[in-house]
């Protein structure tokens, strides 16, 4: 496996000052050795930049944009190409006492369709740089590519000697027009490495799909594989990844309702099984009237209903005895989104079985769209179709 050191200019001064021992005459006061989570942060704090540089050494690369430094860079030598970041994550992905780095980078060729490969050996596509410590500095793990088939990520060698293709965004999604970026990494399975958790989403037709995807590191080189639905129903992280996922399109689909076309929209959502649409809701989602309107709003209408069935689908059967459909949909009816900050492993207490998760909920308030923060403590039960929601402890929590 290639490792390179990252050179001492790219080297943050915290991480410089927390991991350089203290040097310069006979008596010296020991650098106290940096705690896990003083490492993970350090990574996580790696500029982007550096992270090229140690993956690409001797390429040079430049923001696109100055003021957004960490987004898109390109190589002045090969300006067509860019070069997207998407994202990182830090955990403990291979090793379960040292925690890494794992960058998304998604390459987009030039419109010669010659630059990539020449300068950086790799097609476009998206792929993961995944940096740990080494003998004190930052140092690269490998750098991977997520496959065409989106169901593994593998060392870009292997990937060439199994003639793998790389994965497009917006071609190869599992959702249609989709785009996959970093979500989170936890320690879904309880094995002592955390898997990679990354959001799949995309609008087609006025209709937003979501799909959290969970790619478990198979032990050895580096290479991982996404966790089948009929080995994910076992998890019991899975059920609340699958709610959080159709209730963030299901809040998509119906965001651009307000005021009183909104709250028609609702009424009809919280039919069950769904009423038929009647003209005067169509008159008020496609005031234009146009049929091409009009087949949107009864689209997004039949969406969003169909969504709200699979997130009241992932509670208990207590649960949903507990708060019948009308209840739930209305629970949402301000809703317009929800994003995955953290995931805890599942723990056990008190005879439950529970999973924390950190979210950023979107709310229309009026006419403002309003941000909140949540620490959310679920209680999940396995039922015969898999793990699901029983209750929800939810407190608010400060924007950061």
């Amino acid at each position: 496996m290639r490792r390179f050191l990252l050179a001492v200019a790219f080297v943050p001064l915290a991480l410089a000052g927390a991991l350089t021992p203290a040097c310069g005459g006979d008596e010296t006061t020991p650098t106290p050795t940096p705690t896990d989570a003083e490492l993970a942060q350090l990574l996580s704090d790696l500029p982007a930049q550096a992270v090229l540089s140690l993956a690409f050494p001797g390429v040079t690369f430049q923001p696109l944009l100055p003021s957004q430094p960490n987004l898109t860079f390109f190589m002045p030598a090969h300006p067509g190409a860019r070069q997207e970041v998407l994202g990182h994550l830090t955990g403990y992905l291979t090793d379960p006492d040292h925690p890494q780095l794992a960058t998304f980078l998604y390459l987009k060729e030039g419109s010669g369709g010659q630059e990539l490969q020449p300068t950086l050996g790799l097609e476009e596509g998206l792929y993961m740089i995944l940096v740990g410590i080494e003998r004190g500095q930052p140092a690269l793990a490998g750098v991977t590519m997520l496959d065409a088939s989106a169901q593994e990520f593998l060392e870009t060698t292997l990937a060439r000697q199994e003639g793998r293709r790389p994965f497009r965004q917006g071609v190869d999604n599992p959702t249609a027009n989709g785009t996959i970026w970093p979500a989170v990494a936890s320690d879904v399975d309880n094995d002592g490495v955390d898997e990679l958790v990354l959001l799949d989403s995309g609008v087609s037709q006025g209709v937003e799909a979501a799909l959290y995807l969970t790619y478990d590191w198979s032990g050895t080189e580096l290479r991982w594989r996404r966790i089948d639905p009929d080995s994910a129903v076992h998890i019991p992280s899975t059920a609340v990844l699958d709610y959080l996922a159709a209730v963030e399109a299901a809040g998509g689909t119906a965001e651009a309702w307000d005021g009183t076309p909104r709250a028609l929209a609702w009424e009809w959502l919280s039919t069950s099984p769904a009423a038929p649409i009647s003209a005067e809701l169509l008159a008020q989602l496609a005031p234009d009237g146009t049929p091409d309107s009009q087949a949107n709003a009864r689209r997004k209408l039949e969406a969003a209903h169909a969504l709200l069935e699979s997130a009241y689908d992932q509670l208990s059967t207590g649960w949903r005895q507990r708060q019948p459909w009308t209840d739930f949909v209305y629970g949402f009816r301000n809703s317009t989104g929800v994003r995955i900050e953290k995931l805890l492993p599942p723990r056990e207490e008190g005879g439950s079985t529970l999973v924390e998760v950190i979210i950023t909920a979107k709310s229309r308030e009026g006419s403002i769209s309003v941000d909140r923060r949540f620490k959310v403590v679920y209680t999940v039960v396995e039922e015969a179709s898999g793990w699901r929601l029983d209750s929800a402890d939810a407190r608010e929590e400060g924007l950061p």
